[in-house]
């Protein structure tokens, strides 16, 4: 597929004099909260908080109907408990982009007066309303748990599916979390390879005159506050039981990381401190180093001292993301006259020009399937899309006319790129696809969302 572009800022550099402009007026997001580097872990965004759930759907996948009847409440006083685990079912097994939630007005029956065993289940009846699979959920409460039994039958063979999954009595704090996971069971049931579910992204979010990091679980309501000052916090990524991102908190853009519950200072050399990425013990950034080229280094995770320039050139280099087994890093250069997605050992050898269609191509995220790399492209009607390169540079394309599309990141399993679109009007929002672009969710509400990364 040819990438049509026009000329235009490269994306990634256009950051890069972003954040120079913002320092040539720094003070002016220099606003010190002095809690910042306390304990606090955060505020709620709300960023989840009953969203109701935008699907495009390509022409070519197939989804498999489930039904997901409501929850069955034998005893106690669950009505609460019960909606939660419903609305999480039915959220998260249509989020995965394999299967189609029947609605509960097209049952022509009455589900409740089925019990939870296969023997007490009429199986025509739902095979007569085009179900493939039918989840039965019934909770309780025992004492301060909940007791949650949870069910995949096949409809067809009329039996329960075996599942890697345990039911029982958990603490009610617990409930999401084994919920997700039943989720992510039975999509490995039927695709071979476990869900997501639960898991964590992080992003930037317009808070007032400033940005901050939040991080929210996938399927889950509200998000937690990372950064907590009142200036610009941007690039947020995942370390070892850290995060790291680039705040202008004193002025200068320089690189933080959150751990343990506290936030400190890592790299603050003159310039930029941005781009972080975290791989087996190393750590890749971008620095500029008080006026010289914008390059990229490694540096000590933990100290933040230089340890090694991988590049050195008179183009901007930026945005380093590692390979999945970290001898390899995908950046961004503009040598050759537009920014590019180049790859390079980490030792930062072999550095070799990946895409050649299309002259603005930025954002590099390396799928942890290790075949592919996503990044973002300016295209011939002068918006942002997604696309897709494989190491021998051939290009899919995943976003088109649906608004700007940009900042992907791929998901721990590499079947899902999370993303920005400001599609339908509504601003920019946090978006989820399937890597092949077929199945496309809206997973937060509101705008003012960049830089999504998800935790690896």
């Amino acid at each position: 597929m040819v990438i049509k572009v026009v000329p235009f800022l490269p994306r990634a550099l256009a950051t890069l004099f972003a954040l120079s402009m913002l320092l040539a007026g720094g003070s002016a997001f220099a606003q010190q909260d002095t809690k910042d580097d306390g304990s606090e872990q955060a505020s709620e965004d709300g960023s989840g908080k009953g969203i109701d759930i935008d699907v495009t759907v390509g022409v070519q996948r197939k989804l498999i109907p489930l039904a997901v009847p409501d929850v069955k409440e034998p005893g106690g006083d669950t009505g609460e408990v019960a909606d939660q685990v419903q609305e999480i079912l039915r959220r998260d097994l249509k989020l995965s982009g394999f299967f189609k939630i029947l609605p509960n007005d097209s049952f022509f029956f009455d589900p409740s007066k089925e019990g939870m065993g296969a023997s007490q289940i009429k199986f025509q009846n739902w095979f007569n309303v085009g179900a493939q699979g039918l989840i039965k959920s019934a909770v309780r409460t025992n004492d301060d748990k909940v007791v949650l039994d949870l069910r995949l039958y096949g409809v067809e063979q009329g039996q329960q599916a075996k599942l890697k999954w345990t039911g029982g009595a958990v603490p009610k704090d617990e409930v999401a979390e084994k919920v997700h996971d039943f989720a992510n069971a039975v999509l490995e049931y039927y695709t071979g390879e476990r869900g997501i579910f639960g898991s964590r992204i992080a992003y930037v979010r317009r808070k007032g005159q400033s940005k901050q990091v939040y991080v929210m679980q996938l399927g889950a309501d509200g998000a937690a506050r990372i950064s907590k000052n009142n200036s610009i916090n941007m690039l947020p990524s995942w370390g070892k039981g850290a995060i790291y991102y680039t705040s202008y908190k004193h002025g200068n853009p320089d690189l933080w990381v959150y751990e343990g519950g506290k936030r400190r200072k890592l790299s603050s050399k003159p310039g930029q401190n941005t781009g972080a990425d975290y791989c087996g013990g190393k750590l890749a950034v971008t620095l500029s180093k008080g006026g010289e080229n914008t390059d990229i280094y490694l540096i000590d995770p933990k100290s933040g001292k230089v340890q090694k320039r991988l590049t050195k050139h008179w183009s901007i280099d930026t945005s380093p993301s590692f390979s999945p087994d970290c001898s390899r890093i995908a950046f961004v250069s503009g040598r050759s006259g537009g920014p590019q997605i180049y790859v390079m050992d980490a030792d930062g050898s072999n550095q070799k020009r990946l895409t050649y269609q299309g002259s603005y191509n930025t954002q590099p995220s390396w799928s942890p399937k290790g075949d592919a790399i996503a990044f973002s492209a300016r295209d011939e009607r002068n918006a942002f899309d997604i696309f897709t390169v494989d190491l021998d540079g051939n290009i899919e394309r995943l976003t088109q006319d649906q608004g700007n599309n940009s900042d992907p990141s791929f998901s721990p399993d590499g079947r899902y790129v999370v993303f920005v679109s400001d599609r339908g009007g509504k601003g920019k929002r946090v978006w989820m696809m399937t890597a092949d672009g077929e199945v496309q969710n809206a997973i937060t509400e509101g705008s003012g969302y960049q830089s999504p990364a998800w935790e690896r």
